[in-house]
């Protein structure tokens, strides 16, 4: 699990860069190369677009993850302006935890209203919205679980998260 979280955090890291880099592009024109230890994205006005719109949603393809059952998700990624517990899927309850998922650009495999379950309020924030994905940390299931849309950027009240599927 520490490789996981380790390897996880890199993925962001480097998302975060590419973002930023072509943002960078944007105002000072291409880099050689030589100069990034990365392929950044070429930078464009539909890169501009995609880097603007992640912070509305979820934007950007991330990595084919496979869960602790064996079943294989694509995913995409988010913003969780804050960190938090992912609690456990197969016993649905704000209390039992999973795992625990850091604050920052992360993938999430889909979402899910479950109308019953509230999300813990964040600010004036309510949902009823939960994201699946698996946390940094793992104290059941591999960390694998439901997370609360109510610390992911975009969306409002009682609404999905813009960019991310449905399950």
């Amino acid at each position: 699990m520490q490789q996981q979280s380790r390897s996880r955090t890199l993925r962001a890291t480097f998302a975060a860069l590419g973002a930023a880099a072509a943002v960078v592009a944007l105002s000072t024109g291409p880099a050689a190369a030589s100069d990034a230890p990365f392929q950044a994205p070429k930078a464009t006005q539909a890169t501009a677009r995609s880097v603007t719109s992640a912070a509305a949603g979820c934007a950007g393809a991330g990595p084919t993850v496979t869960n602790h059952l064996g079943i294989t998700y694509s995913t995409t990624y988010c913003h969780n302006y804050q960190a938090g517990y992912v609690v456990r899927a197969d016993q649905p309850s704000v209390t039992n935890y999973s795992g625990y998922l850091n604050a920052g650009d992360n993938w999430f495999v889909c979402q899910r209203q479950i109308t019953a379950w509230e999300n813990p309020p964040v600010g004036s924030a309510r949902n009823n919205w939960w994201l699946y994905t698996q946390g940094d940390d793992g104290y059941a299931d591999a960390g694998w679980g439901w997370f609360p849309a109510t610390k992911v950027s975009g969306g409002g009240n009682y609404q999905p998260i813009p960019g991310l599927r449905t399950c």
